[in-house]
């Protein structure tokens, strides 16, 4: 199992988590701000870009939506893994996923960042940015 299909499958874990944990009911919101949770527990080698993404991955996506009490979508789901492989430099066709503006923040992210990361983690996150034009 690759560290993309454990990150996935601990996401589905936290979905049925609160479900079973609620009676039944589940709560779209708080399924994401748990995996928000799991994203930067998973990134701790890179917690402030971590945590950035995961706040921006909840305000943009999920608590934006029109269907919370259903979040995540698998729409969602897909953009958070492509968050994990961009983080974790696993580059894959998930990252088709991103947009312009997702691509510009992660950009911001990864500078001001920039001088808490170790230098191979930088140098890859910088190399898929400038891949990816945002530089």
């Amino acid at each position: 199992m690759t560290t993309i299909e454990k990150f996935y499958s601990d996401i589905q874990k936290t979905i049925k988590y609160d479900r079973a944990n609620n009676g039944g009911h589940y709560d779209g919101k708080r399924a994401c701000e748990a995996i928000a949770k799991l994203f930067e527990n998973y990134n701790k080698d890179v917690p402030g870009i971590a945590r950035q993404i995961s706040e921006y991955w909840l305000n943009t996506y999920v608590l934006s939506s029109e269907d919370l009490a259903n979040e995540p979508s698998e729409a969602n789901i897909d953009r958070i893994k492509a968050f994990y492989s961009f983080v974790n430099n696993d580059i894959s066709e998930v990252l088709d996923v991103l947009t312009a503006d997702d691509w510009e923040n992660l950009r911001d992210f990864v500078n001001f960042e920039a001088e808490t990361v170790d230098l191979d983690s930088l140098q890859n996150m910088m190399s898929v940015i400038l891949e990816k034009g945002v530089l």
